[in-house]
């Protein structure tokens, strides 16, 4: 499905204004204080006339005596407004975060294999992470600089037009030279942003893929090899921020220079004004002072122009993220528990911009409860055929389907609770035993049902013998266990769930044939009523199965019992062969 390509500054911050208004309370207060702390700033250069022409003119008027009170009051208004804007937008901030990565993770889980493939997990972490809080710091930031900012320029500005509207005018006459500036300087701005961006994520995707083959870098000598691609990346994300700075503080520097132009001018004329007696030392005092109030707040409207494009290139890698289509889930048809039934008519699958299809008119019918060994040479096509099935990926022709209801017609959802999964990559998280375990919908398993699973995986002994038995944390991945008892929770994880149909992906691949043998069992129990598909390595592993079929470049060439494939001296034979001759030779 195509993807919004198009976001205008304008509709980002559309956006990213609609989750702030979740909490319009909120928002509206900080808004509010905002205000409130923005006004007294106009009212402080608003005291010098009074403050001077009152004090110094030779008699203290009540005015006068009234001033230390006002200027008290203004500060107490100021500090407790500043207090109230700053702790709601931080409370605010904080809850759009939330949402913001909430609704990010809940798409990304529900996108299509493909974007996996084409992403780099890096990228994925580095949007969901540093992008989010790139956007909700910028818009947070350059609203509070616009909106304070803003009241008080315009409150400035009034000041100014009261006091003396001629030496307004010179005021007014650099506006359009600041716009200019501001125009030129946002367009390299946002360039250098986006630079930015896409180098910081490449950064974390090296040091993502660097932790995870750190043992891999140091046998083969490739610390500096990774060092220098780290490297590159962080000297890209260097350059692209230099630039960033250089731009901002170059457009901020020639403001300063006009606005200094323009002081210059004031002081000038207003010194001649003051000769014809047509202005007094407190109305000089205090347009100077509103003047030199503006210096602040017009250098950070200027300097948020910076901001402005690091956000809109941080909120257009968030909402591309968002706006992109998920998994084509319009199916209906639901079940409490599916037979089991499985078919594979005429099914092909074409890869995009690949030269060759990855399967070709793939036909196959498995009974429930049969198990189903599938064996070929890597890129035969094995992990593609049985990614099929929980619709990781769809046919370019023919059809699947379960229980004679094609599987695009399935409810999604429903389809996938049929389905458990052991692969080779045991995926355990950082978490307690008891959750490795009851894991996603199984969460609010009893203990009772989670001790049952883990003594049908034959996991229950060691995990006795952890120090605090289903509560242990496992560590990352699963450190704590060795690769056999890993596996066995990943199996203990498929009892519990006890789905009709299970898929076995080299599920004992990686480990040594003791392990492999102790936990081959476990999955013929597991095996035990359910339909399976097994693609296994080992092919001595298959002999049980109800039926083989070989996939040779996508296609299915033979179908049979493994002694009767055997018979046939075909391409299983082959394979058989040559697994017979290594083991024989890794034994001698």
């Amino acid at each position: 499905m195509p993807e919004i390509t198009d976001y205008t500054a304008k509709g980002l911050y559309k956006r990213l204004l609609s989750y702030s208004l979740r909490y319009w309370p909120l928002f509206a207060t900080s808004l509010i204080a905002l205000v409130f702390a923005a006004v007294t700033e106009p009212l402080f250069a608003s005291l010098m006339k009074p403050l001077i022409d009152e004090n110094f003119s030779g008699e203290r008027t009540e005015m006068a005596k009234w001033l230390p009170v006002i200027i008290i009051v203004l500060f107490l208004i100021r500090g407790l407004a500043t207090y109230i804007n700053e702790y709601c937008s931080a409370k605010l901030a904080g809850l759009v975060v939330h949402d913001l990565r909430f609704d990010m993770l809940s798409r990304i889980l529900r996108f299509p294999n493909s974007y996996f493939v084409e992403q780099p997990a890096g990228k994925i972490i580095s949007t969901v992470s540093t992008n989010v809080d790139a956007v909700t710091e910028a818009g947070f930031n350059i609203i509070t600089v616009l909106i304070r900012d803003g009241a008080i320029v315009i409150g400035l500005m009034a000041i100014l037009l009261y006091t003396n509207w001629q030496l307004t005018l010179i005021c007014f006459a650099i506006l359009p030279l600041i716009a200019i500036g501001v125009s030129v300087a946002a367009k390299r701005l946002n360039r250098f942003a986006h630079s930015a961006q896409t180098s910081h994520a490449d950064l974390v995707q090296s040091i993502s893929e660097v932790i995870g083959a750190q043992k891999i870098i140091k046998i083969y000598g490739a610390q500096q090899v990774e060092t220098d691609r780290f490297m590159k990346s962080a000297d890209e994300i260097m350059k692209s921020r230099v630039k960033l700075v250089a731009t901002s503080a170059a457009n901020s520097a020639i403001v300063q220079w006009i606005l200094a132009a323009a002081v210059a001018a004031v002081v000038y004329f207003a010194g001649i004004l003051a000769e014809s007696d047509s202005m007094t030392a407190g109305d000089f005092a205090s347009f100077m002072t509103a003047m030199m109030m503006l210096l602040a707040p017009v250098k950070r409207l200027t300097n948020i122009n910076q901001q402005l494009q690091k956000g809109l290139a941080a909120a257009d890698n968030v909402f591309r993220v968002v706006d992109r289509s998920i998994e084509n889930s319009s199916g209906t048809h639901t079940t409490d528990r599916a037979l089991g039934y499985i078919e594979f008519n005429k099914v092909g699958l074409t890869f995009p911009g690949a030269e060759a299809p990855t399967l070709i008119d793939i036909n196959l019918w498995v009974k429930p409860g049969q198990t189903v060994g599938i064996v070929g040479v890597s890129g035969g096509g094995k992990s593609t055929l049985i990614n099929l099935l929980p619709r990781f990926l769809d046919p370019t022709s023919g059809v699947v389907k379960l229980d004679s209801v094609d599987l695009k017609q399935w409810d999604l959802q429903c389809l996938r609770r049929q389905i458990a999964v052991v692969t080779q990559e045991s995926h355990l998280l950082n978490d307690t035993v008891r959750n490795n375990i009851a894991y996603g919908e199984m969460r609010g398993a009893s203990d009772e049902a989670i001790l049952n699973a883990a003594r049908m995986a034959n996991a229950l002994p060691f995990i006795e013998k952890l120090e605090n038995g289903l509560d242990t944390v496992l560590g990352d991945n699963g450190l704590r266990l060795s690769g056999g008892q890993r596996q066995r929770i990943s199996i203990a994880r498929a009892f519990l769930k006890n789905a009709p149909i299970l898929i076995l992906d080299e599920a004992t691949s990686a480990l040594d044939s003791e392990a492999e043998r102790e936990v081959q069992e476990d999955m013929e129990r597991l095996r035990h009523g359910r339909t399976t598909l097994v693609i296994a390595h080992r092919l001595s592993t298959l002999t049980t199965a109800d039926f083989i079929i070989v996939l040779d470049q996508g296609k299915l060439i033979e179908q049979g019992t493994h002694q009767e494939l055997l018979a046939r001296q075909g391409k299983y034979h082959y394979l058989h062969s040559i697994q017979n001759q290594s083991t024989s030779l890794s034994t001698d």
